[in-house]
């Protein structure tokens, strides 16, 4: 009999360990929740595909999802084993649908959102007896002052995911220290000091801080005797499901603890950044190991004849979806070499902007000068693998006389003027691109040339060579 209780009493346990939930993880990955470009490994969970799909599709904006319309790209994923590559959804944010059985549904069934990784992290100084704190950017920093960091990301979702664990994997500070040494964890001002943590960092708002321990009013005592006077830089690294390798070191500042409030630092000030970046036939990018252009840029074709802008905060990614470097713009001396004009069309002038396969997201400006009396113009966009001019949506600015569009893609333009009178019918092939439906790896570029509204400069300045770039309305 005893041996009988002891056999039921088991079998009960091995019952209570099959329905234990299975803990989740920042990889586990719910139904409508938004995933990042550049996270691997991750685990879609059951409803993030309606049954019997294997699929994700992606729609350009202003799409209506149904059964009929047709995706921009359709890719087939293991759930068990997901990575949300650059190659595959950089330039694709918003919502992925599981399909073909998913949009088919009265509502689409949405499978996740993709967003572009961003993080910065700042300095954070907070009053001697505590409180708020404020922006410590620029800040006389003297030893004794109360400090601690605020990240500013919107990677928040990833750990607000169901199940999260505060061991797991998250945003790294690291201070660099005067004398080659690093700090993963600092000193606080509590009568007893805690070593208090600056790595593994779990932000779930998009404004979030460092947390400050029990009895303490800071995370870092910068008069703690640990701390000499001298050059100190922080930084971080969002170090969780592959971002690192995407986003890249997440710069922060350099600032000089002083010993006392008089002393000078003793330091060259460290230059402004520009405003603008210029330059004619070629330009080096300031872009971050994601691509995101750091600084608004302004390419001038060497004949002063066109031009391409590219707005602070706009992703530049080359042929193997990696940060772009330099752009340059050529005009071509005679088109034919490229390909047969389009249909009833007069080529006028074509440039080349390369490099080659390079995108942009959300878009660039390219303008160009019309340097004819002609009533309409057009402007086409060659493709390499279809063997045919594009039409490309482009309006001309009556205040300058540019004809101006919105790019997404590198290589050859050509405006043109109609053979005969203008017709309201166009006579080029559609601005979407035919492609098929993708179950491998596509390449890093939309397949759609742009057709919104193009961006506006308000004037371009004689010379065209030394033009400002205004924002993009």
């Amino acid at each position: 009999m005893r041996i009988q209780f002891i056999l039921f009493v088991c079998l009960i346990g091995l019952a209570g360990i099959c329905v234990m939930p299975v803990s989740a993880s920042v990889a586990d990955i719910a139904q409508g929740s938004t995933v990042f470009v550049g996270e691997e490994g991750l685990v879609l969970q059951p409803g993030v595909l309606a049954p019997n799909d294997s699929q994700v599709a992606w729609y350009p904006s202003g799409t209506t999802v149904s059964g009929t319309s047709v995706p921009d790209i359709t890719l087939t994923i293991i759930p068990s084993s997901f990575d949300v590559t650059p190659v595959q959804f950089g330039g694709r944010t918003g919502a992925w649908y599981s399909y073909p059985n998913g949009v088919a549904q009265a509502t689409p069934h949405l499978a996740f959102l993709v967003d572009q990784p961003e993080a910065r992290v700042k300095l954070w100084v907070y009053p001697p007896g505590g409180g708020i704190g404020e922006d410590g950017t620029g800040y006389k920093t003297i030893r004794g002052v109360k400090l601690g960091f605020r990240m500013e990301t919107n990677l928040y979702p990833i750990f607000n995911r169901p199940g999260v664990t505060a061991g797991e994997p998250g945003i790294d500070i690291y201070v660099d220290a005067p004398g080659g040494f690093t700090y993963s964890s600092l000193y606080d001002d509590a009568s007893t000091p805690h070593s208090v943590p600056i790595t593994g960092q779990h932000p779930q708002t998009a404004y979030a801080y460092v947390p400050i321990e029990s009895g303490a009013t800071c995370v870092w005592d910068t008069g703690n005797a640990e701390y000499n006077a001298g050059d100190y830089t922080f930084y971080a690294y969002a170090d969780v499901n592959g971002l690192k390798n995407v986003v890249g070191r997440v710069e922060g500042d350099t600032f000089t603890l002083l010993a006392t409030a008089t002393e000078s630092p003793g330091v060259t000030p460290t230059p402004e950044s520009p405003d603008l970046i210029t330059g004619t036939g070629t330009v080096t990018l300031d872009t971050t190991s994601g691509g995101i252009v750091q600084t608004d840029t302004l390419l001038n074709d060497p004949e002063g004849m066109a031009y391409i802008s590219m707005e602070k905060g706009t992703r530049a990614l080359d042929d193997k979806a990696q940060r772009l470097g330099t752009l340059s713009m050529i005009m071509v001396g005679d088109p034919q070499n490229i390909g047969p004009s389009p249909e009833g069309q007069n080529p006028l002038s074509t440039w080349h902007i390369s490099p080659e396969g390079s995108s942009f997201f959300p878009s660039a400006e390219l303008g160009i000068l019309i340097s004819d009396n002609s009533l309409s113009h057009n402007l086409y966009w060659w493709s390499e693998s279809a063997g045919k001019w594009y039409v490309v949506h482009a309006e001309t600015d009556d205040n300058d006389g540019y004809l101006k569009a919105e790019i997404t893609k590198t290589g050859y333009y050509m405006m043109t003027y109609p053979s005969g009178m203008p017709t309201a019918t166009p006579t080029a092939e559609p601005t979407i691109l035919p492609e098929p439906t993708a179950t491998a790896e596509p390449t890093a570029s939309p397949t759609s040339i742009p057709t919104q509204t193009p961006l506006g400069f308000l004037s371009v300045l004689a010379g065209f060579g030394a033009c400002t770039l205004l924002k993009k309305r």
